[in-house]
C-alpha cells in the first residue's frame, strides 16, 4: 500500500489507543515513525529512496523479513528494554503496516522465517486502495469528533 494509507490506517489506531495511554505524544510519533519503517528496505517508497536506506536495501529484499511480524515484535521487545514507553506505539504502527499490506497482491510473510505468504486482492496504487484511503480519512475525521468533540 501506498504511504498515504499507511498513515490514514496509523491515525485511525492513533485515535482509539491514544487516550489509553500515559505519554500521549511519544506514542504518536512511535505509531507514526514505525508504520514507515516497514518500506525502508525498497528504494521506491517515500522514505526508502533516500541515500541513506540504501545499503540496507542491498542486504534484505522487498517484502521479506522487515514486512513480518516477527520482525515487529522483535524489534518492539528490544525498545521495550531499553524505552518501554515507546514500544506500544512502535508494535501497534509497524504491525498495522504488516496487516494492511497482506492485503495486496504482493503479500507478504507475516511469520518470517516461515515461507508462508499471506495475499489479498488489492493493488497498491489502484483504485480499491485510492477509495479505501478516502474511506479512511473520512472515518478519522468522523472519529475525531466523535470522540474529542463530544
Amino acid at each position: 500500500m501506498l504511504l498515504r494509507t499507511h498513515l490514514a490506517f496509523a491515525f485511525l489506531m492513533i485515535i482509539l489507543f491514544v487516550k489509553h495511554v500515559n505519554n500521549q505524544w511519544v506514542f504518536i510519533l512511535m505509531v507514526l515513525v514505525a508504520t514507515v519503517l516497514p518500506d525502508l528496505d525498497t528504494g521506491f517508497s517515500s522514505w526508502g529512496r533516500h541515500w541513506i536506506f540504501r545499503p540496507l536495501q542491498f542486504f534484505v529484499k522487498h517484502r521479506g523479513i522487515f514486512h513480518s511480524l516477527t520482525t515487529a515484535t522483535l524489534l518492539s521487545i528490544l525498545l521495550a528494554v531499553f524505552w518501554p514507553v515507546g514500544s506500544l506505539g512502535f508494535f501497534i504502527g509497524y504491525s498495522v503496516h504488516i496487516f494492511l499490506d497482506s492485503f495486496t497482491r504482493e503479500g507478504v510473510q507475516p511469520f518470517w522465517p516461515l515461507k508462508h505468504k499471506t495475499y489479498g486482492f488489492i493493488s497498491t496504487g489502484g483504485r480499491i486502495e485510492d477509495s479505501f484511503f478516502v474511506f479512511l480519512i473520512i472515518f478519522d475525521v468522523a472519529l475525531i469528533i466523535i470522540t474529542f468533540v463530544f
